[in-house]
């Protein structure tokens, strides 16, 4: 068994390093193998305790073990364990957390719902008001920050000092006020862990380390014990290196320790906590080890190390009062290869690329190509590592154009996933459950069932303004539908099942008990609850619990119902903003199969790993590396003052990960010269490498540092601008169709004669292509629907038995216009002109001639035959007067201005003269054929006015002239676009079309011509 070989001989150094840019994780398995024999003893590692950092590392050792046998034979591996970096929430093993006997440590939802709730009690006692669900969230976030920066310091942080430390100060009046705030984690944080006998997560990570090294003091185990790849940031990470030393079989081996640092440069990291290496001799210092007493880890056969490459980058990520004397330095670093700065730069930038492209676009498009290019070598394989996770999938979508499918390591925002979207959608749409936006998400959703239905109620019954308040309003709104209405397209059916549908979601909402528009607060842990049994209730069973999202979902939910315990109660709104922020800051792996060659890696799941190009994107300060956030409690002295571990520990161990990786052996390093569409710059360490590159090669760093990708923005350039460039000169992106069925149009309406001249694109889209114009979603009025509503009221006004006064019409107006979607407010704020506009028209109703008859929305038609192939005119008049002579008058409502005399002369409106057409020869129902003797438009607006058309200086404007006139126009229009290779054109007189019909964007006019018009026209 391992208990009886030891690792490396008798007088073996118990403490080793691997150099940056080896493959560690492989390098360790091989040595470990062959040490042990692996391949001949399966069970020689099985009682080996091998630790490090953490989970994702675990799983590539045992890989790497694996591996080493070849494909061949069986074995029983090490028990692996995680050690937990400094930046991976990783918890402390249950093994050791066992062996302390220790309270329960709270979850990281209950540290923030206690940390929330003793934030909330502070602000109520010493400010008397109620902090905000949101804000006591916020600051238990800060708190908890801060409370895990004490638990990396040296020695516990005494915080009785900080009540001295201020009172010697001469802070600013909002450091007093941050200060006091810290007395809910220097007394009401602990006293609340005594008297509920709960552990303190920070705490506990030291407290199991040192019940462990006491177990192992007690009875050292014999079987190997192995800390690898740990930098030893953490102060339980430390003491467990200093037993481990201590064991017999004991070994630590440190990631990338450089082993050249003089006494000078160690005293300097010592002071420097952003150095890649402060961590590193922060770990020797404890260990009580010198450098000389370090080994280099032993290298495979054939395996070439860049000593080069290794001493420029450390030295480029050295302090900065090192770095000012860099010429010296580099003549130092050359003698060390009894060499020249020249030859020793170019040495150890063989290999590298650093290339800038142009903006984060371009530079995904790069690191996709260089890892495509990466498949075209044998046996190879790339890895992309950056920080910025949008970039990340960014590349992932621009590798699937090639088939080539690479999650991201990191995985994902759970917000992103189907499951978590979902979610966040049931909890915003139980604020609100009628609201027509949110409804519409979560009918539309993937996981939801009957997502035909709720495609159906999206288009037909949810468009336009909200006429509904709740799901059993909007039933019954659906069913008042009516059937006869001409402008519906549903049918009958849909009719049915878009009311049927709505019930069955009234039903599942009040079941799931998520309904929250009628509630001022709700309870956080309940009412994750009722949102958990609503996105079940509405899903396709088994979802959305299903798989990794739905795992990550139902720990989400956890979570929030554990933080909710102590948040207590909070508003619908709060509690979706709630679901959203968490679901946002919950990161899950859709256990997408990887890649066999390539990886895409955050520069923690890049730790410890290798590849034979390794793509360092993101390089832009503030990205890689991401700014130290500001502190919001404490002043940096008084961090010093109280022993407290310094911010920049994380920005030096991001230097060390980038060291690691920048000393691969073919590395490119990419950075934008924009980001966000703003002018951006590159990372510190790039600036710092081409500094001393150009220290010593002076104007020829520039091609130097390109190395062997110079090539690569030209080749992003190309790809970007691929078919750009190829239209002949004469091409344009103008719509000009022509293909339509034979002898159509067959029919068509008055007033789309009218649009035919105007945009006979809009009339081809719709009866060619079958589209039509949605309303958007809570939007307001649109004019036609405010039209209809106000000719409504008028035909309910002449109905017989109505009662004839302003009064009771402004009634009529009130009642139509609020059922069609218009705002109480906006009612009310236009109630006084309204009531104006009824007494004007009472007034214009009683001095007209009806004796002979009044027909209100007469509908008419006329056949013809045009071409040799029929063709049928129709109408709807708003009001058809006949006089005591048996004279016909048409008028025409407009809730807008209606046309001018000037456009009717010039043919472009032509409503009315078709109707006086259809009047005069009898088309419509109910109406004798008689003389047209007035066409007449009344404008019901705020300033009301009626208007004849009149005849004009020429005379030529009569009622019988304008019919002769469209009549002609008319039929020769229809025969025109019934020709073969007729052209149906966007706009083509665009300063005769009155607003967009809707069909602007399909025809991609912005593309073409810069004359779109956004002009008012009134209702048809």
């Amino acid at each position: 068994m391992a208990a009886d070989i030891r690792p490396f001989g008798k007088d073996a150094p118990r403490v080793w390093t691997i150099p940056p840019g080896t493959d560690f994780l492989g390098s360790l398995a091989r040595v470990l193998a062959d040490t042990f024999k692996l391949r001949e003893r399966a069970d020689a590692l099985a009682d080996a305790i091998i630790y490090v950092p953490n989970r994702r590392s675990a799983r590539a050792l045992t890989l790497a073990l694996f591996d080493t046998l070849g494909g061949a034979g069986t074995l029983l591996p090490p028990d692996i364990r995680t050690l937990g970096d400094l930046e991976s929430d990783e918890p402390p093993p249950v093994s050791e957390t066992a062996l302390a006997g220790l309270p329960p440590a709270l979850s990281p939802a209950v540290r923030l719902g206690v940390l929330a709730k003793l934030a909330a009690i502070f602000y109520a006692r010493e400010y008397g008001h109620t902090l905000p669900p949101a804000s006591a969230l916020a600051s238990a976030r800060e708190l908890s920050r801060l409370l895990e920066q004490a638990s990396m310091g040296e020695a516990p942080v005494d915080w009785s000092q900080l009540a001295g430390l201020v009172k010697e100060a001469d802070l600013a009046v909002h450091w007093k006020d941050s200060t006091e705030f810290l007395s809910i984690i220097t007394e009401m944080w602990p006293q609340w862990l005594r008297e509920n006998n709960a552990g303190d997560p920070f705490e506990r990570r030291q407290q199991a380390a040192e019940a462990l090294v006491a177990c192992w003091d007690a009875k050292p185990p014999t079987a190997p014990v192995i800390i690898a790849g740990s930098t030893g940031a953490t102060p339980s990470g430390r003491l467990l290196m200093q037993a481990v030393t201590r064991l017999p079989n004991g070994l630590v081996v440190l990631p990338g320790l450089d082993t050249d640092l003089s006494e000078k440069s160690l005293t300097a990291v010592s002071a420097a906590p952003s150095h890649p290496q402060f961590a590193l001799v922060r770990t020797l210092k404890t260990l009580g080890i010198s450098l000389g007493d370090i080994a280099e880890w032993p290298a495979a056969p054939g395996e070439v190390r860049s000593p080069s490459r290794r001493r420029l980058v450390y030295e480029a990520l050295a302090p900065a009062d090192d770095t000012a004397d860099w010429r010296e330095t580099l003549e130092e670093l050359a003698g060390i290869d009894a060499t020249t700065p020249a030859a020793f730069v170019c040495a150890a930038l063989q290999g590298l690329s650093v290339v800038e492209l142009p903006n984060e676009a371009a530079e995904a498009e790069a690191a996709a190509l260089l890892l495509r290019g990466v498949l075209e070598e044998p046996g190879a394989r790339g890895a992309l590592v950056t920080p910025d996770a949008g970039l990340a999938r960014r590349v992932g979508a621009l590798l699937e154009r090639w088939g080539i499918s690479v999650p991201p390591s990191a995985g994902q925002p759970l917000g992103r996933t189907l499951a978590g979207s979902l979610i966040s959608l049931c909890a915003r749409w139980a604020v609100d459950p009628a609201d027509p936006v949110t409804l519409s998400a979560v009918l539309k959703h993937a996981f939801v069932r009957n997502r035909d239905l709720g495609n159906l109620v999206d288009l037909h019954f949810l468009r336009g303004p909200r006429r509904w308040t709740s799901l059993l309003d909007l039933a019954e709104l659906i069913e008042q539908h009516d059937p006869e209405d001409r402008h519906r397209a549903f049918s009958a059916e849909d009719h049915t099942q878009g009311a049927a549908f709505i019930l069955e979601l009234s039903d599942i909402v009040a079941a799931s008990g998520a309904d929250f528009s009628e509630s001022g607060a709700v309870n956080v842990a309940v009412a994750a609850e009722r949102i958990a049994a609503l996105a079940g209730a509405i899903s396709e069973t088994p979802l959305p619990w299903a798989g990794e999202d739905g795992a990550g979902a139902s720990k989400l939910l956890e979570r929030i119902r554990d933080m909710g315990t102590f948040l207590g109660d909070v508003t619908p709104r709060e509690m979706a903003d709630l679901v959203e922020t968490e679901c946002a800051s919950l990161t899950v792996s859709l256990g997408e199969p990887e890649h066999s060659r390539l990886s895409i890696w955050g520069p923690l799941e890049a730790r410890l790993q290798s590849a034979d190009l390794v793509v360092l994107a993101g390089l832009n300060e503030d990205v890689w590396p991401a700014k130290t956030p500001p502190d919001a409690f404490l002043p940096r002295r008084f961090r010093t003052e109280l022993g407290m571990a310094d911010p920049d520990e994380r920005l030096g161990l991001s230097a060390h990960d980038f060291a690691q990786l920048a000393c691969a052996p073919r590395v490119a390093m990419l950075y934008s010269a924009r980001r966000e569409d703003a002018p951006a710059v590159a990372s510190r360490w790039v600036w710092r490498l081409r500094t001393l590159a150009q220290g010593a090669l002076f104007e020829a760093a520039p091609k130097v540092l390109l190395g062997a990708y110079g090539a690569l923005p030209g080749w992003v350039r190309a790809v970007q601008s691929e078919g750009i460039g190829t239209q002949t000169a004469a091409f344009s992106a103008e719509p000009r169709p022509t293909r339509r069925p034979a002898a159509w149009p067959r029919r068509m309406s008055v007033t789309r004669i009218d649009r035919l001249q105007r945009d006979p694109y809009s009339i081809w889209a719709e009866d060619i292509l079958g589209l039509r114009v949605i309303d958007p979603m809570n939007g307001p009025m649109q004019p036609n629907l405010k039209g209809t509503a106000v000719h409504r009221a008028i035909e309910l006004l002449e109905e017989g038995g109505a009662e004839k006064s302003a009064a009771h019409l402004a009634r009529l107006l009130e009642r139509e216009l609020r059922e069609t979607g218009e705002a109480e407010a906006d009612w009310l704020s236009r109630e006084a002109i309204w009531e104006d506009v009824a007494n004007w028209f009472l007034g214009w109703r009683a001095a007209r001639d009806v004796s002979g008859g009044l027909a209100l929305e007469a509908k008419g038609e006329l056949p013809y035959e045009i071409g040799g192939e029929k063709f049928v005119l129709s109408a709807q008049a708003d009001r058809i007067e006949i006089g005591a002579t048996g004279e016909i008058t048409i008028v025409d409502f407009k809730t807008g201005s209606a046309p001018s005399d000037k456009m009717i002369r010039t043919g472009f409106d032509q409503q009315m003269p078709l109707q006086a057409l259809i009047a005069s020869k009898g088309g419509f129902e109910k109406v004798r054929a008689a003389p047209v003797a007035g066409l007449e438009y009344v404008e019901f607006k705020g300033k009301p006015k009626a208007r004849s058309i009149g005849p004009g200086k020429e005379g030529d404007l009569t009622p019988a002239a304008m019919a002769a006139r469209a009549e002609e126009g008319m039929q020769r229009l229809i025969a025109d676009y019934r020709a073969a290779g007729a052209v149906f054109a966007s706009a083509p007189r665009v300063q005769f079309v009155k607003y967009d019909y809707g069909y602007n964007l399909l025809a991609r006019r912005a593309e073409w011509t810069s004359d779109t018009s956004d002009g008012e026209g009134g209702d048809e």
